[in-house]
């Protein structure tokens, strides 16, 4: 377990072990996910994208959304975490 203090600007200094166990540098982009009032951090990788929508795929299931939703879903956290835009129908 490591600890770190948010400045007068929000920002965390991440410790060393964490950057290293998440393969980060400086410039690198991090996701923060919020589940069930607890937050994760995370390297916002393609693969860390794939896990993130498998995951959101499940949950889908799990709380019978439709397809659109879901879609609509992926498409609100593809623009806000990697600065793409959506898809225009």
């Amino acid at each position: 377990m490591e600890i770190s203090k948010i400045s007068s600007k929000g920002q965390i200094t991440i410790p060393k072990s964490i950057r290293e166990l998440l393969e980060v540098d400086a410039g690198d982009r991090i996701l923060f996910i919020e589940e069930n009032g607890r937050a994760y951090i995370t390297k916002a990788s393609l693969d860390a994208l794939n896990d993130f929508q498998l995951a959101m795929a499940k949950g889908a299931s799990n709380h019978k959304i439709s397809k659109q939703e879901f879609e609509d879903k992926q498409a609100t956290y593809q623009e806000d975490s990697w600065g793409v835009p959506r898809d225009k129908k």
